[in-house]
């Protein structure tokens, strides 16, 4: 189920990213539907499963239950999550957060408004002002974005000092992903056209504002840690299995030492 990527190769692509000190590879989009948004209610899973995205709020909130822990743990302020998508993680933290989000899909950022500010758009077309929020989520949308590199910026432009970020993306460079190559599930979406490793993530974080305080990998306390995906490991036919790794998720906050010398205040050589 995969799709077609001519002249790609996963394992090689992500082994160039040590070599060149590059954040991230970049791998075209497959084919779209312009005249139908279908991303969230007729999208086809890795293993061919039919799914509608908007009735599936529950099961998401479940599989996200440690980011919603921290994201609980924080003084609530005020909020923006970026590719918010129906608005499920803005609904599940605390009615005491200013809760603000960013959807590119008309049919997602209409179903999301009823929990919360939505700006429907590009994050980058979005107009909000530097320093204006206590915690930024760009969870799962990175790897979609043309340019992550600068939406990192931008978001670490709008934290306010001391202001969190929770970024979560796939490591295109796990265990599955070397073992599967090309038929590596995360690959199956045809909107992953930015992919990350997890050393590249660590270094496009903290190269660009971000001091990072915590990464873990989701998996165990997920609906995907079962008997079968577990087994699954042993074949190396067809598409990779839900697998620990796959996932990463980025605890940071704003650097201040980088802010300031971003303006020119502090030399580099004092870091």
């Amino acid at each position: 189920m995969t799709r077609d990527i001519p002249d790609f190769e996963l394992t090689a692509a992500m082994a160039s990213l040590y070599r060149s000190g590059d954040y991230f590879v970049t791998i075209p989009a497959g084919p779209s539907e312009p005249k139908e948004d279908t991303y969230w209610t007729k999208s086809i899973d890795p293993d061919g499963k039919l799914r509608d995205r908007f009735a599936e709020r529950d099961q998401y909130v479940g599989n996200i239950r440690p980011e919603l822990d921290f994201i609980a743990g924080l003084t609530p302020g005020r909020v923006l999550d970026i590719g918010c998508g129906p608005g499920w993680l803005l609904s599940a933290i605390g009615v005491d957060w200013d809760k603000n989000g960013v959807e590119l899909s008309a049919a997602a950022a209409k179903h999301a408004a009823q929990y919360g500010n939505i700006f429907v758009g590009p994050f980058e077309s979005s107009s909000f002002s530097p320093d204006s929020f206590d915690l930024i989520i760009m969870y799962h949308v990175i790897e979609h974005l043309p340019d992550p590199v600068d939406a990192v910026r931008r978001a670490c432009s709008l934290l306010r000092p001391g202001g969190h970020l929770v970024l979560g993306t796939p490591d295109f460079d796990s265990g599955c992903a070397r073992r599967y190559g090309n038929q590596y599930r995360m690959l199956h979406d045809p909107t992953h056209i930015s992919l990350f490793s997890n050393e590249s993530m660590h270094r496009c974080l903290r190269d660009n504002g971000f001091h990072i305080d915590q990464v873990e990998y989701p998996y165990f306390e997920t609906q995907w840690f079962n008997r079968e995906n577990l087994l699954g490991v042993l074949e190396t036919e067809g598409i990779s299995p839900p697998f620990y790794g796959n996932f990463m998720t980025f605890y940071g906050s704003r650097n201040e030492e980088q802010k300031v010398r971003d303006r020119g205040i502090l030399p580099s050589v004092l870091t």
